[in-house]
């Protein structure tokens, strides 16, 4: 019961909104280990398929959860240019398992995706990096798909590992706590890359902005909720006891937006209304 004497009714809504970001085509849906990526942007081309299939609201309710991120990550390049192919991915993957066996001594971590972050060890990265991985270039890549590129080109992630001829790179993210403050954690990252040492003509270069990570975003729902009930309750207040709210959208996932250098909010595109 929410209200002054009304009971509040809570409204199935199948719609989704938010401002997710920048991994995999995997959908956004939390098993309680998963890490997103956060950014400020709000635009449909950032969401996970599963969000896309579903309508838009370009509207952020006031009630949510600001709370400061959990990991701050930035992009980074290893790349050689070395004439010969087989000796570009020689120096590559070597800068590679030199840059994961520094991460671990300074206690970052190396992650891959787009929406959702997979950290890369020495274990899984043939897993994970299986173009890179593979040494038997007799059998090639399917390139069936290039005739698609011309629509979407702009809308697709780049690889995680091409060789363009000229060019080996691999693409990933340093993760980096955010226990302090954006600087802190850019210098982490900056004295991180400054000391993986290379291979032949390799090197590491970093690439975009900072990004902030979440973890698990659906851990917070049942406080979202109680900000919702309250915000509410509070409203519904104003207009007298036999006045109560009605409430829709709260069984939409959780969606999220970067509010300052250090801060995400989580909330649920929800909506109410107040009537007798």
């Amino acid at each position: 019961m929410i209200g002054g004497g009304k009971t509040m009714r809570f409204l199935a809504a199948m719609a989704l909104a938010g401002s997710a970001l920048i991994a995999t085509a995997a959908p956004a849906q939390d098993d309680g280990a998963s890490e997103i990526i956060v950014t400020a942007q709000k635009r449909t081309e950032h969401l996970p398929s599963v969000m896309t299939q579903l309508p838009y609201l370009d509207r952020r309710p006031v009630i949510g959860l600001k709370r400061q991120a959990d990991s701050a990550v930035r992009h980074i390049e290893i790349v050689s240019d070395s004439r010969d192919e087989d000796m570009r991915k020689h120096e590559v993957e070597s800068m590679l398992l030199a840059a994961l066996d520094r991460a671990k001594k300074d206690g970052l971590g190396l992650v891959i995706g787009q929406y959702e972050v997979t950290e890369v060890t020495r274990e899984n990265w043939r897993t994970l990096l299986p173009a890179l991985a593979k040494k038997d270039d007799s059998e090639e890549e399917d390139e069936d798909d290039s005739d698609d590129d011309d629509d979407d080109n702009n809308a697709k992630p780049k690889p995680d590992f091409e060789d363009d001829g000229s060019n080996a790179t691999v693409r990933l993210m340093v993760k980096t706590k955010l226990d302090g403050t954006i600087a802190e954690a850019q210098k982490k990252i900056s004295t991180f890359v400054k000391g993986v040492p290379a291979t032949g003509r390799s090197l590491i270069t970093q690439k975009g902005m900072m990004a902030l990570t979440i973890v698990n975003p659906e851990q917070y729902r049942d406080e979202i909720y109680r900000r919702i009930a309250e915000g509410t309750k509070h409203a519904a207040g104003f207009y007298g006891t036999e006045y109560g709210a009605t409430i829709s959208g709260l069984d939409r996932e959780i969606a999220w937006t970067q509010v300052s250098n250090t801060q995400v909010f989580l909330y649920i595109p929800y909506s109410f209304t107040v009537g007798k």
